[in-house]
Formats: C-alpha cells, structure tokens, sequence
C-alpha cells in the first residue's frame, strides 16, 4: 500500500491563516497585552481613583481590580462562545467571522482610549470585554469551520496552526511592550491589533461558505460539492468529496434506512445537550459513548488551564519582577525572550501532530509540566538565588505546552464528537474551559501576592492528577475520521456501537 502526501490547497491555506488570525492571534493578543505595562496600568488606575475620590486606592482592591480586568477575557469569552452557535447556525461561519472580527477593533481602540479619557479606566473594561466577547466568538467557529473542511489527512496540521498564531499575537504585544512600557505610551499597546483584523477580514471575503452550513441552510448539494472541492484542491467528482457530503447528510437526518443498514442502526434520538447533561434520559449505549468521549475533551480542555500556561503567561511579567526579584526592565525583556522562544516551537505540533498523534503530545506535555511548577515553587522559595531557575521553569512549561496540549487541546474536543454534534459541543466545551480559566486567574494574582511560590500549588496538584486521567482516557484521533474514533473508543469500552465509515 502506498500513501500519498496530501497537498493543502490554497482555499484551505487561506481559510487556515484567517481563522488562526482571527481566533488565536487574537486570543494571544488578548492574553498578554496586559502583561509588560502592568505596572503602569496599575498606577494609571490608582491615579484614576485618586482623581475622583482624592485617596489612592487600598492594595488589596487594586488587586483586585487587575484581577477582574484579566478575567474580562474569560468571561466575556464564555458569552461569545455561547453566541457562536446561534451566529454560526443563523448567518453561516463566513459571515460569523466577519462580524465578530469587526468587533476587535472598537475593542481595541476604547481600551486606548482608557488613558486618554483619564480618569476614564472603565474604558479598559468595556474595551476588553467587547474584544473578548468577538474573540469567544471567533474560538467556536474556528474550530468548527476547520474541522468542516480540512481533509482528515492534514485537519490536525491545520488547526494546530492556531497555536503559532497565537504565540505570534502574543509576541507581537510583548515586542510593542518592551519600548511602550512607559506611562504615556502603554495605550498604543493596543493599537497594531486593527490592522490584523483588516488583513483577516479581507482574506474571509475570498474563501466559500462550509459545506455543511451550505447543506444546513440551502440544502445545495452542488454547492456544497463545489466548496468541499475547493478546500480539498480536488475535482467535484473526488471520493474525498462524496466521502464528506455524505457525512454531511448524515449529520442533517437524511438517508436514514441507508444509514441504519450500512452502520448497523445506531441512532439516537436525543439532542447534544441532553447526551451531555442528562444520562438518566440519554443511557442507550450510543448517548453513552458520545458523552465519554465529549467529556473526555472537557477533561483535555481543563487539564490545559491547570498547567498554568495560559495563566501564567499573561503574569510572566509579574512573576519574574515581583516573584523573583528580577528588575523591571529584565523582567520585560525575558518575557520578550519567552514569547520570542515559543514562537519557533509552535510549529513542533503542526509538522507532528499528525504523524506523532495527539496522545503522546498530550501526555508528555503534562509530565513536563509537572515538573517545571515544581521547580519554580522551589527556586521562588529559595528567595532570588535561584531566580533564573524561575525563568528556565516559567519558559520550559510556556514552550512544552504550546507544543503539546495547548495546541492540541483547540481541537482535540472536535474530534471525539460527530458532525451533527459538532457545533453545540465545541461551545459547550469551550466554556468549561473559559469557566475554569476564569477561577484560576481571579485567584492566582491575589494569591500570589499574598503568600507567592505556593500559590503554584493551585497549578501542581492538579496536574499530576490529570496527567494520570489522560494516560488512562484519552484516545488517539490522528488521521481519523469521528466515526472511525468512536468506534475505537467502543471497542476498547467494549460497547455494542458501530457508526457508519
């Protein structure tokens, strides 16, 4: 047997770059632009304050405040998430995309404006809350729009791009913080952000619609066949294409007795949300291999906050400076070098993640983890001695996770859900994710500057503990079909489900 190399053709190409530019651009963006001038945003709030009131305000409520102006991202993210699938289901992925990018740029530019409305701080909230609310938008269709399109043979490659565009959004702040780090000049931190999304906008207006919403919406097979075609680089009649719309109609209740024949009859009549949520109405053996695996992409999703990565990437600054005893200006510019570092790693999983598999990926990422918490918990104690150690610690668990969980954990959920499922779970999954994110930046920044390094424990613990849940839960999905993982998953379960290949 011979197996050919599968060229990306230059629709899925296009479609890949903007999504990415969109969703995890955006998202690291988002995540660090409030990194290196946290210091001096601090102080602009507190001259704010003393502005209006006449005192500066007390340390514990400023900390707070940072606190709530970090997980604006998260919470603002869960509601757009939740929005994502009435838009997506209502005006397509295209125009979802083109409407919830648009949204980025008066996120950005009233966050700006914060500083220059003094003592207008507010500002930063409402700017950071409409631009993550776009974002938790962008994140769903993202995913979902990839998986859609992409060919199984490269779907892995394609969505693990997110992880470089978000390390480049993230590098791109950190590069622009190092010189705007100042207190006149933290606001234009946020200003090279809209001419990205002018560059993404214009590349969505070139791709075609997803097939599926095609089917969904206008019941066109032809258009649909067309789509499909295109992102594949193949002609109409490919039995790739034929393969997918077939799916496609599977996914819509169509060819119901073709299906029952050919997959030996497995059906299910409950929604996406009763499998998930509701066990006691959903408990055939179909519903309760669709939920085990749903809940095995929750389990990845949240097992990627608790390595701390996400978190502690938009404190790195603060950890390095106020942690570590390094000065100011050394802090800044090691976190440059982090994000400087990830960008070149981001592209580990795009070139293996499809040979590798995802399951190694993820599992030896959270050993490392492990142990990188575990040594930033001891060289924070040892009082500055050891502060590079910090830094070594702090980068290895920034790079090893942009090479193996958070990369793939954007779209290792999408791929252990059927494609009639797909839309209503990857938002439901998205939001235990942004939901745990959300308890875990609110409490690290308090905590830390209370009691510092053991703060880490809230990371260590739980690590370790899903470390040995995925080893024992999570099953390979490289090169796979959604059918062909669910049957694997039942076999192993030794559940009498087959679904049709």
């Amino acid at each position: 047997l011979f197996h050919f190399q599968v060229m990306p053709s230059l629709s899925i190409h296009i479609l890949s770059i903007a999504l990415c530019l969109s969703s995890g651009f955006q998202q690291g963006y988002i995540a660090s632009v409030l990194n290196q001038p946290y210091a001096q945003i601090e102080q602009f709030i507190n001259s704010s304050w003393i502005e209006r009131t006449g005192h500066p305000i007390s340390d514990s409520t400023l900390h707070l405040l940072w606190s709530l102006l970090n997980v604006c991202f998260p919470i603002a993210t869960i509601f757009g998430q939740f929005l994502a699938g009435w838009m997506c289901s209502q005006f397509g992925r295209k125009h979802t995309a083109l409407m919830a990018s648009f949204l980025y740029i008066p996120g950005a530019l009233l966050c700006a404006a914060a500083k220059w409305c003094f003592p207008a701080f507010e500002l930063l909230f409402v700017g950071r809350i409409i631009w993550s609310l776009a974002n938790g938008v962008n994140t769903v269709n993202a995913t979902v729009w990839i998986v859609e399109c992409a060919p199984p043979q490269i779907r892995g490659r394609m969505a693990a791009m997110q992880e470089f565009f978000m390390a480049l959004g993230s590098l791109l702040t950190q590069a622009v913080g190092v010189p705007f780090s100042t207190d006149e000049l933290w606001p234009y931190n946020f200003l090279p952000n809209c001419a990205v999304v002018v560059v993404s906008m214009v590349m969505f207006s070139w791709v075609a619609e997803s097939p599926q919403f095609i089917m969904e919406k206008y019941n066109d097979v032809d258009r649909a066949r067309k789509a499909l075609a295109q992102y594949h680089g193949v002609s109409e009649d490919d039995p790739s294409v034929e393969s997918e719309i077939r799916i496609c109609e599977q996914s819509l209740g169509k060819n119901k007795e073709k299906k029952k024949t050919a997959g030996g009859g497995i059906e299910t009549s409950h929604t996406g949300m009763e499998i998930m949520f509701m066990p006691w109405r959903a408990k055939d053996q179909t519903s309760r291999l669709i939920r085990y695996c749903a809940w095995v992409g929750v389990m990845v999703k949240i097992a990627y906050v608790f390595t701390g990565a996400r978190s502690l990437r938009g404190y790195s600054t603060f950890i390095l400076y106020t942690l570590s005893n390094f000065t100011y200006s050394q802090a800044t510019w090691l976190s440059f070098a982090t994000g400087l570092l990830r960008l070149p790693f981001t592209l580990v999983p795009v070139f293996l993640v499809d040979r590798l598999g995802r399951r190694p990926l993820i599992i030896v990422s959270m050993l490392v983890s492990f142990v990188s918490i575990l040594v930033m918990i001891v060289a924070i104690d040892i009082n500055g001695e050891w502060k590079y150690a910090t830094f070594i610690g702090l980068t290895v668990l920034l790079l090893i996770n942009t090479c193996g969980i958070g990369s793939v954990s954007r779209f290792y959920a999408a791929e252990l859900v059927p494609r009639n499922l797909l839309l209503s779970s990857v938002s439901t999954l998205t939001m235990f994710e942004a939901l745990t994110k959300i308890g875990v930046e609110f409490a690290f920044y308090p905590t830390a500057n209370v009691i510092g390094a053991q703060s880490l424990l809230l990371f260590l613990v739980p690590t370790g503990i899903f470390t040995v849940m995925c080893y024992l839960m999570c099953p390979e999905t490289s090169r796979m079909t959604v059918n062909e993982v669910l049957n694997n998953v039942a076999a192993k379960k030794k559940m009498d489900v087959v679904f049709p290949m």
